[in-house]
């Protein structure tokens, strides 16, 4: 075997090592981020709903790109 193909074997093991050892690490910080994104789907969709129920359907009527008829159609 030549000395880089030694190496390469040697960072492999190393690597799986390190993987195996920070297992624990990287999957709490997987939780983490998944948890954090749940949170802000959360906020997005309470502050949606409030703002739902406060405005009703007038916000998304306003404007060209409205979900119903253009008022100057009518």
């Amino acid at each position: 075997m030549h000395r880089s193909q030694v190496i390469g074997i040697l960072m492999v093991l190393v690597g799986v090592a390190v993987l195996i050892l920070l297992a624990s690490f990287i999957v709490s910080v997987l939780v983490t981020l998944l948890q954090l994104l749940v949170v802000i789907v959360g906020v997005v969709l309470v502050l949606g709903g409030i703002a739902m129920f406060l405005f009703g359907r007038r916000v998304w009527r306003r404007g060209p790109w409205g979900w119903g008829e253009h008022p100057a159609s009518t």
